[in-house]
């Protein structure tokens, strides 16, 4: 059984010192219970505030300088973690468990010190991100109204609360932070976004099960809102897969015109394809293809005028990846580069569609990297800053792009867990110059 305590405390050594991504580090081990490993480590990180306060103690942190732990902190952090909070201490074996057993006393005493003046594991303990972004769902118009689907959610035992059109920020936290449990909101800024209780689970909610409603984090509602493609026109919706912001475009244009949406992954395809139909979209094509293979100056899309690159990125915005976890991440500057220069090409072949007239770039993503730094590579051509300007998108939303490094960043949109209770998001305007 030590060999477990031994395998995660130098997990978290190489984590901690930025070396790899912790999961990484996890299924990289030899360890054969992966799961249990990394359920260790992620718990003695998210506790280790907390545990290095009861290490710091000075009866405590003797026991660093013992054989068996041998000056290794996070060797005894772990120790400490199943002792005071874990399931498994009785099953640890000597000598580790008697190195702990031996500053028992003390340990208690620093616990109760920590007690009386207000901090526990759960006070102190790193939140998840996850835990304070409501859960979203968008009411899908084309197979409900508005109307209906609040009736029906009413008849199911929620109540309707009221956010001020538009609230601030800190209003708008405030009022999601003291949600009660059958309570929902209308979101201030997107039409027809319903808010829920954190950690609200609707996906036996029958509104849900038939496509009424689809579960879909604000952030990523804000490209389709943004585009706002009038009914009948013909949009792209690049990298559409799987086929949410396909979904709101449809809603947007009531069902009406035509969307091509594309991805070059045969499952991801097969996805978006099941998607467009389980939420009702008759406008949109799914077409398995390379985007950047598609010859934009193609007769059939002489119509195209709105526009989404919603191209592939790290993901690093996904409130699951900005977990406690995930701040020991060291970022793969190689694979950024990759997926930059990727979206750019993207990004540039669609701004290519002749008769364009609005475009959005948009990436879940965190890293300037893939955001203004492709934004800022796309307008120093001079054939589509010729063509398109970047509009000042959404001036409502207060939390802007990098303006200190790039003059246009105060027009770009970033949203985060922390500022917007969202996933981590970036979305860019281009419209076609008068």
């Amino acid at each position: 059984m030590n060999k477990l305590y031994f395998e995660t405390a130098d997990i978290l050594e190489r984590a901690l010192s930025k070396e790899r991504n912790l999961r990484t580090l996890v299924y990289n081990s030899h360890f054969k219970n992966k799961k249990l490993l990394l359920r260790l480590c992620c718990e003695t990180l998210k506790y280790r505030p907390y545990l290095e306060k009861v290490l710091n103690a000075t009866g405590v942190r003797k026991i660093l300088n013992l054989a068996g732990i041998n000056g290794n902190r996070s060797l005894a952090l772990v120790l400490l973690y199943e002792f005071l909070l874990g399931r498994s201490f009785a099953k640890v074996g000597d000598p580790l468990k008697s190195i702990i057993l031996s500053v028992e006393k003390e340990i208690r005493l620093q616990e109760s010190h920590l007690s009386e003046v207000g901090e526990t594991p759960e006070s102190v303990k790193i939140e998840s991100v996850s835990n304070i972004i409501p859960r979203y769902a968008r009411i899908n118009s084309v197979l409900t109204s508005p109307e209906l689907a609040i009736e029906e959610l009413e008849n199911l035992g929620w109540t309707v609360g009221k956010i001020k059109r538009h609230a601030s920020m800190k209003r708008f936290k405030k009022k999601v932070r003291e949600m009660e449990l059958q309570t929902i909101y209308k979101d201030p800024h997107i039409d027809n976004l319903l808010i829920f209780r954190p950690g609200t689970d609707l996906h036996e909610n029958p509104l849900v099960l038939d496509g009424r409603l689809v579960l879909q984090d604000k952030a990523s509602c804000l490209s389709a809102f943004l585009l706002n493609p009038t009914p009948s026109s013909v949009v792209f919706d690049v990298c559409a897969a799987p086929g949410m912001k396909t979904s709101h475009l449809s809603a947007l244009m009531e069902n009406r015109g035509k969307i091509y949406a594309f991805d070059r992954d045969r499952n991801r395809a097969a996805e978006l394809e099941n998607t467009i139909h389980r939420l009702g979209v008759s406008i949109a094509q799914a077409i398995h293809m390379d985007f950047l293979k598609v010859d934009v100056y193609e007769k059939k899309f002489a119509k195209v005028k709105f526009a989404i690159v919603d191209p592939p990125c790290s993901g690093s915005g996904m409130a699951k990846r900005l977990d406690f976890m995930e701040s020991v991440e060291n970022v793969d500057e190689r694979r950024l580069k990759s997926l930059s220069n990727l979206q750019s090409m993207i990004l540039k072949h669609a701004l290519k569609l002749p008769n364009l007239e609005r475009l959005v770039y948009s990436t879940c993503s965190i890293h300037e990297a893939e955001n203004e730094k492709v934004v800022a590579e796309a307008i120093s051509d001079p054939v589509i800053s010729g063509r398109f300007e970047l509009v000042h998108a959404f001036p409502e939303w207060k939390h802007r792009g990098l303006s200190s490094t790039y003059e246009f960043g105060e027009k770009c949109l970033r949203a985060d867990p922390q500022t917007d209770l969202t996933n981590g998001f970036f979305v860019a305007l281009f419209q076609a110059r008068k």
